[in-house]
């Protein structure tokens, strides 16, 4: 069986049409999954993000393409990613990778005097049909193999992104860390601090109350005592919380949220259209005796 092709993208909805018809012509029996072509336009770390949560619960040899890339036709890298599961993502190098570092098992810059849609090799601004869906086809359809993408470069080389500049520390009683991206939806900040060291080196048991401090510097952001519960149905409307994220096991973060409302606009509206603002935010949990 051949792998799947998954797609995100910030086009807009029907934005991956040219994409799937490209990789349908290179090889009609290989699957396309239109996942998701409503990230945030030009936002890259919500695009790492979304890729490093379904990375684990697709079959191992999917071929993901993320197509969030500001800098098109620029001298920015065209890479292809092969994962330790033996997955792949297609996509710019423009910090996109950044979430999944520890995931990843070698890279490769794309050649694009091979593996270019022919006929495309004037047109500067649609790489994502053009490089990223050819080469994703390519791929899945077994017409290349992953040394025939292109050169191997250094995984030290790949681009990042700050996530977060504030370091983890939990003992008992006390856990502090940075926020390191938000589920914008819901307006939910995520904090880099791992549930399960939460729970047994902080001690942290749900239904406690805890206070909960949120500082950028001097400037104080919140600072109140919320509740630490298993989700939102445990609490009242309106209610501040804090609950384990969605990561699978030992990756799970913590999250902060209102049942029903919206922490970060609520709290922090200056980060909801640059969530890099917040590398510097300070989150401060500690018992209540």
């Amino acid at each position: 069986m051949k792998p799947m092709v998954v797609i995100q993208t910030d086009f807009g909805n029907g934005g991956g049409g040219a994409m799937t018809g490209v990789i349908k012509s290179i090889d009609p029996e290989v699957e396309v999954i239109n996942y998701n072509h409503n990230i945030e336009p030009y936002n890259i770390s919500a695009a790492g993000f979304s890729i490093n949560f379904i990375l684990p619960v697709w079959p191992a040899g999917t071929v993901f393409v993320s197509v969030v890339d500001p800098g098109v036709g620029t001298d920015r890298r065209s890479c292809v990613v092969r994962f330790k599961n033996g997955s792949y993502l297609v996509s710019p190098d423009n910090g996109i990778l950044t979430p999944m570092i520890d995931k990843i098992d070698s890279i490769r810059r794309i050649d694009e005097t091979v593996n270019r849609l022919p006929g495309s090799e004037h047109i500067f601004i649609f790489h994502g049909r053009d490089v990223y869906a050819y080469t994703a086809g390519r791929l899945a359809s077994g017409q290349i193999s992953f040394e025939e993408v292109g050169p191997e470069y250094s995984l030290d080389d790949i681009v990042r992104f700050p996530m977060t500049n504030v370091p983890t520390v939990i003992r008992k009683g006390f856990a502090q860390g940075g926020i390191f991206n938000f589920d914008m939806a819901f307006g939910t900040p995520r904090i880099a601090i791992r549930h399960l060291q939460f729970r047994q080196i902080g001690g942290f048991e749900y239904g406690d109350m805890v206070h909960l401090k949120i500082t950028d510097g001097d400037r104080t952001i919140f600072d109140q005592d919320v509740i630490y519960e298993r989700s939102f149905g445990y609490t009242n409307v309106g209610a501040v919380l804090i609950c384990g994220n969605s990561e699978l096991g030992e990756e799970q973060s913590l999250r902060l949220a209102i049942n029903r409302g919206d922490f970060a606009r609520t709290y922090m509206p200056e980060v909801v259209n640059h969530s890099y603002g917040a590398v510097n935010y300070v989150v401060t949990i500690t018992a209540i005796d």
